[in-house]
């Protein structure tokens, strides 16, 4: 009786591991959502509203959803300090709050670029540089919206194998 109930709790955690980590490449595919959301309302921020970084920043915080709120938070106020350049101060922000993400580096290389040019272009190459990366951004969320299915599949039916196994394996 001991065995049995021990087999379930295993097979039964070894199920909860398998839906937690479907979860993560939901939420994987959600952030992607995120950061084209993010760059589209910098987008307008900076074209039709003319607002400074830091301001938009903090506006696009104010809106948007975690983990980009409270990303563009610490960049607006890194961008009170005396950075020697904005691009740098960005790549360093990205690489501090990286495990927040659920980003390959891929992505996480995208998000570097962002604020790559922050402060030397003019308005109008600033908007290309933000509808280039919104492009990519599509790209990336593509990629992800047709691997989800298939990796969360794997995943679930990797998780209850492994489970069925460590269960053959205990007995």
């Amino acid at each position: 009786m001991l065995k049995l109930a021990g087999s379930i709790l295993v097979v039964i955690s070894s199920l909860l591991y398998g839906s937690k980590v479907c979860r993560e490449l939901s939420e994987h595919v959600g952030q992607l959502v995120g950061l084209k959301e993010m760059l589209l309302m910098l987008r307008g921020e900076i074209s039709y509203a003319r607002t400074p970084l830091k301001e938009a920043f903090q506006q696009i915080a104010a809106q948007g959803k975690e983990p980009f709120s409270s990303f563009l938070e610490k960049a607006a106020q890194g961008l009170g300090g005396k950075e020697e350049n904005i691009g740098e101060f960005w790549r360093r922000l990205v690489e501090q709050e990286a495990g927040n993400f659920y980003f390959s580096k891929e992505e996480l290389g995208l998000l570097e670029r962002v604020g790559e040019n922050f402060g030397y272009l003019d308005v109008q190459m600033q908007l290309k540089n933000l509808e280039l990366y919104m492009e990519q951004a599509q790209v990336l969320i593509e990629k992800a919206q047709k691997e989800l299915m298939d990796r969360q599949k794997l995943a679930r039916t990797l998780s209850l194998m492994c489970g069925l196994f460590l269960v053959i394996l205990l007995i």
